[in-house]
């Protein structure tokens, strides 16, 4: 049987991000994708003047009601776009659903901004909800924005690798999940900072000349996949890093125009093999 996944994330037509990112990459890996779009829209929204954007929350409560009902029961969740505090809500009554029946394991990417600013529809309301669903996560992968927003701190252009690490635990004893900060800014370079089962690590990588939509997309997915295969979290993490890193060297040689998103093609073979192990 092939491990199982619910996968909430918002769906963009064009343009690589959220659950065009993450479904190829769990696939690969052998993993089921059950997809519930918590949003539909034209494009992905970086670099786009214009996007149609359509909420789905009726349809995302029509669709749980019918997986209840059904007694569904799934190996893994994964939670990214949640638009609204009442998907917010939903998300978590699921989990809490889900954990009546086994022990899904719960990687909950809390995405609500980047670059020290909110993303366009969040609220203060919404980070206050956040900070509620990642308490039922058993993993998280904030930026270091969404890190500074979840702990009630003020935003860091550059840390010490103490501070990094810092942030890291405290989110760890906040939530009780394991942790990992993504693009964690540093004097040599960047890092994820990482706390789990009372150890602190970080994992450095050279900085790449680019950047793309949908890379902690990526990252989270590959993470969960390889985590889903029952290696260490800290194995884990190095691999997700370093295809991430991957995909983005290729999809720059690709030449490939910055809105249009990292492009997890280039790397499946690769996750695929990386199934094999």
């Amino acid at each position: 049987m092939l491990p199982t996944c619910a996968t909430f994330h918002d769906l963009s037509c064009y343009a690589k991000s959220s659950l065009t990112v993450v479904l190829p990459v769990l696939e690969s890996m052998g993993i089921e994708t059950c997809p519930l779009p918590t949003a539909l829209l034209s494009t992905q929204t970086d670099g786009f003047d214009s996007y149609y954007f359509h909420d789905t929350t009726s349809e995302l409560e029509g669709i749980l009601d019918s997986w209840k009902h059904l007694s569904l029961h799934f190996d893994a969740i994964y939670s990214g776009f949640l638009g609204s505090n009442h998907q917010v809500r939903l998300i978590m009554q699921f989990i809490a659903q889900q954990r009546k029946l086994g022990s899904p394991l719960v990687l909950v990417d809390p995405v609500l901004g980047d670059d020290a600013a909110l993303y366009g529809p969040i609220t203060d309301a919404h980070v206050e909800a956040m900070r509620m669903l990642v308490q039922s996560a058993d993993i998280i992968t904030p930026n270091t924005t969404e890190a500074a927003l979840l702990l009630g701190l003020p935003y860091q252009e550059q840390f010490e690798e103490q501070d990094a690490l810092s942030w890291a635990c405290k989110l760890a004893l906040q939530t009780g999940a394991r942790v990992a900060i993504t693009s964690v800014p540093l004097s040599g370079g960047y890092a994820v900072a990482c706390y789990a089962e009372g150890e602190q690590f970080l994992v450095p990588y050279s900085p790449i000349d680019a950047s793309y939509p949908g890379c902690g997309d990526l990252f989270a997915s590959i993470l969960l996949g390889i985590l889903l295969r029952k290696h260490s979290f800290q194995t884990s993490v190095i691999h997700a890093v370093t295809y991430t890193s991957l995909a983005i060297e290729r999809t720059k040689q690709l030449g490939r125009e910055r809105r249009l998103g990292v492009s997890p093609t280039l790397i499946l073979p690769d996750l695929s093999l990386e199934r094999a192990r």
